[in-house]
């Protein structure tokens, strides 16, 4: 796959934009994903339909799969699938948020190879 030079300006420039905030303030490796949105504060009233996008750096595989998970210590629990099978190049897709009990959450955005996932700020499902 062949990546225009412009192509990777405006990545590198999203890139940079993304770590210049103190909650997006991450190591980037060869092979990353960083979530971009949602942000902080995000609230999602149930069954409305939602932004979810991303950062990658280095091959993450072709596609992704997204989840709305609560965490349980340090264990992620999938509460809805979102999405799967999102080509990892998109770099976004919106999503319907499902109806599921409200309370806080996390987006967790998984390469289907399982190399790389990322998780976004805690978003607020509402009734």
């Amino acid at each position: 796959m062949s990546v225009s030079a412009p192509a990777l300006k405006s990545l590198f420039r999203h890139v940079l934009q993304g770590l210049s905030r103190p909650e997006a303030a991450v190591l980037l490796e060869s092979d990353n994903l960083l979530v971009k949105t949602p942000g902080p504060d995000a609230v999602w009233p149930r069954a409305s339909r939602q932004a979810v996008a991303w950062y990658v750096v280095g091959p993450a595989g072709d596609v992704v799969d997204i989840e709305l998970v609560t965490m349980d210590g340090s264990q992620a629990r999938t509460a809805a699938v979102l999405a799967t099978g999102v080509a990892t190049h998109r770099t976004s897709v919106t999503v319907t948020v499902p109806r599921v009990a409200p309370g806080r959450y996390l987006v967790l955005v998984t390469s289907a190879a399982g190399m790389l996932d990322a998780y976004s700020q805690p978003v607020t499902v509402t009734a």
